[in-house]
């Protein structure tokens, strides 16, 4: 059971239930829209979900460590319902033994683990990370990126969102469409 219960339309006002109207009917979303600031979240969320703003498959794997190191279980069980991933991959990612993935991605779950559980990355990590993605600009894409999913999981865990029906989910491949 939520802590905080997954609003109906008329706890929401108009402008929030048109905008939801537009989304799935996912208990995130509705949750989000309790803020008062849905249309203005989803912009970023968008963005963090669009392939070529950021590279997907870092992205989930951002997500899947950083639920795993803050212990929560709601975006997990999201994205492993609506997305697809290589066989094996979210059980390396949800392991404490990473040496499945190739150097990149153990050392992307590290720093995962690293903000997850120091709130900030070292200079050295972010030093990684700019080495990796080439310059500041997607090094700072990915600082927001696993910001993004520490507040996410932070939120998702003290509201208490439910997990989603099966009915929910049919057809949703993304968390924006």
């Amino acid at each position: 059971m939520s802590r905080i219960p997954v609003p109906d339309d008329k706890e929401l006002d108009e402008r929030t239930r048109a905008f939801i109207a537009k989304l799935p009917n996912l208990n995130m979303v509705r949750m989000l829209a309790r803020t008062g600031i849905a249309p203005e979240i989803y912009t970023s969320v968008s963005a963090i979900f669009n392939d070529d703003w950021f590279p997907a498959l870092d992205r989930e794997i951002m997500l899947f460590r950083t639920a795993h190191a803050n212990n929560s279980p709601y975006e997990i069980g999201f994205h492993k319902a609506v997305y697809e991933f290589p066989d094996g991959l979210i059980d390396t990612v949800l392991s404490e033994n990473l040496e499945g993935l190739d150097p990149w991605h153990r050392r992307l779950c590290q720093m995962c683990d690293e903000m997850a559980n120091k709130t900030q990355l070292s200079p050295e990590s972010v030093a990684d990370l700019v080495t990796h993605y080439g310059d500041y600009n997607h090094a700072t894409r990915a600082i927001f990126v696993m910001s993004w999913f520490n507040w996410l999981s932070r939120f998702a865990d003290s509201t208490g969102v439910p997990p989603e029906t099966e009915d929910q989910l049919k057809g949703v491949r993304s968390p924006t469409t």
